[in-house]
């Protein structure tokens, strides 16, 4: 079947990420929205240290980025495996689990040089990149989980890892930001055109759009204030 007739389940299953698996399994648009906002959290903390920010960026790219992603993608083959009908599943989740288990490595690492407390951040963070794509528990697999996964976590630890202490700013941040994500994941939800019709879709992908310019400009404009 021609790829074009398929109905887009996915709003970035279009262009240059259809084109292969492995690169539509970056999600790089999403995961940049990710990365402006663990920016967000690591700028506004009362100190910054480029060291860590980096760090912290290495280690949500192997864990959330490559790792939740490929196993999510190889456990929902009647989602994707219209779209890549060639897609090795077994290969695709090997490299998803081994990529997080490097993040996880990238966080011990922080842990043992920066403090040893991050190591409860690392710990929820692995757990929720292979349990979450997996749908067990079933509450993980929830806007509420999503929420906590891909927003409240991963900025907390950007937050905390920067100052070396969770204060009301930190929380504020996170829950501000975890709500923020399950906002995107639901317009993404609205772009599904086998569920919902062109206005709906076209509208929600319009929104998306704004999303992640907002996120984009955010992020970018902390950091070069930081660095500056």
């Amino acid at each position: 079947m021609d790829d074009t007739a398929l109905p887009l389940v996915e709003p970035d299953l279009v262009g240059v990420w259809k084109r292969n698996v492995w690169w539509f399994g970056l999600r790089w648009p999403f995961s940049m929205v990710l990365f402006a906002w663990v920016t967000v959290a690591a700028t506004l903390a009362p100190e910054f240290h480029l060291d860590r920010y980096l760090l912290t960026l290495l280690a949500g790219f192997f864990g959330l980025v490559i790792g939740a992603h490929y196993i999510d993608i190889a456990g929902s083959k009647e989602k994707y495996l219209p779209y890549f009908p060639s897609m090795n599943r077994s290969a695709i989740r090997a490299v998803g689990v081994l990529a997080v288990l490097a993040g996880v490595a990238v966080g011990v690492y922080m842990s043992l040089l920066y403090s040893i407390w991050f190591l409860i951040f690392v710990v929820l963070g692995g757990l929720f990149a292979l349990f979450y794509p997996i749908e067990k528990p079933r509450w993980l697999h929830t806007y509420s989980g999503f929420g906590l996964a891909w927003g409240f976590i991963p900025v907390l630890a950007s937050y905390y890892i920067q100052a070396l202490r969770i204060d009301l700013v930190g929380i504020g941040l996170a829950v501000f930001l975890g709500i923020t994500v399950v906002e995107m994941h639901h317009m993404a939800v609205l772009t599904n055109e086998k569920e919902h019709g062109p206005d709906v879709t076209k509208n929600a992908r319009l929104l998306l759009k704004i999303h992640r310019a907002a996120a984009y400009a955010i992020g970018l404009i902390l950091l070069i204030a930081r660095l500056l």
